[in-house]
């Protein structure tokens, strides 16, 4: 099997290096002609993955966080060869996609378990936004797009110039009891597959293909990755003190049966804020677009060795 690796080198900082070393140990082992490719600056794992999508491989394998993952996800399926196999290391900040999966945590483990699963198909997401001068941008995602509360904690945990000190889950954690106690509630339009489910003020809806994000959020438990649907969850809190009580749920997945939040099954999503400016959108870990969008399902869109 030939195996070219897209790699983020900063991902998962300090502890991303720590993982790196033994799990390139155990590829270099089983795969001795395996290719490294790393990403230097922002976009640069697309374009790779867009490249290496037509190159003499049979798996790209990515070794990075959810951002990474995302990246890699929108090159290869904007590729010339949209099938081409995936598998994932969990090395970043969040690695909320992985989770999704079943995986080994011992290097060895991994490799073999990558070398022997079959291929299968899963689904992936596509957002359709526009910009400021009406343009049109497409851009695909793996996990989970979310609005409102998220997309500030998002902003803060990848913000420039921070000392990344706490770990994934901490990190998140701490990041988003501190936008909740600066929140203030968004007003926007949530429709699933045509049908207005709420208009007006908000703390967050998840557009989800997989069922983590945040750094281990269970946010959307009965989310799927193959059966061609979104699992959106509208939560509808508006006080801090809620929000505090609803984010210390998720990692368990206690928020499930509150009375402000709701959860749809869709395959087309458009959400319509009042205020574009004011309207950071969360994409797998990541804030590539601000302002309205769309939401549509790709179902089995990508081939993975999971």
């Amino acid at each position: 099997m030939k195996i070219a690796v897209v790699r983020n080198p900063i991902a998962g900082g300090r502890s991303g290096q720590k993982q790196w070393a033994p799990l390139l140990a155990a590829f270099r082992t089983r795969f001795p002609d395996l290719e490294i490719h790393e990403s230097r600056n922002s976009g640069d794992a697309r374009k790779l993955a867009c490249e290496l999508a037509v190159g003499p491989y049979d798996l790209l394998l990515v070794a990075g966080g959810d951002g990474t993952i995302s990246d890699v996800v929108d090159g290869v399926l904007g590729s010339a060869r949209p099938d081409m196999p995936l598998a994932f290391l969990p090395i970043g900040t969040g690695c909320d996609f992985i989770r999704n999966f079943n995986l080994p945590a011992d290097p060895a483990a991994l490799v073999e378990h990558i070398a022997n699963a079959p291929l299968r198909r899963i689904d992936a997401g596509l957002l359709i936004s526009r910009d400021a001068a009406g343009g049109e941008h497409r851009r695909h995602f793996a996990n989970i797009t979310s609005v409102g509360i998220s997309g500030e904690i998002v902003e803060a945990v990848n913000a420039p110039g921070r000392a990344r000190i706490l770990n994934g889950p901490l990190r998140f954690f701490v990041h988003s009891a501190l936008a909740i106690l600066r929140y203030r509630p968004y007003d926007f339009e949530v429709l699933v597959d045509g049908m207005l489910v709420h208009q007006g003020r908000l703390a967050l809806v998840a557009i989800a293909n997989g069922a983590w994000f945040g750094g281990g959020m269970h946010i959307t438990p009965e989310a799927d990755i193959a059966d061609g649907r979104f699992e959106v969850a509208v939560m509808r809190e508006e006080k801090v003190l809620g929000l505090l009580s609803l984010l210390s749920r998720l990692h368990k997945a206690g928020h499930v049966g509150h009375p402000l939040l709701s959860f749809h099954k869709a395959r087309r999503v458009e959400v319509m804020p009042r205020d574009p400016s004011r309207f950071p959108v969360d994409v797998d870990g990541e804030t590539p677009i601000r302002g309205g969008f769309v939401a549509e399902i790709l179902p089995g869109a990508l081939t993975v060795r999971t």
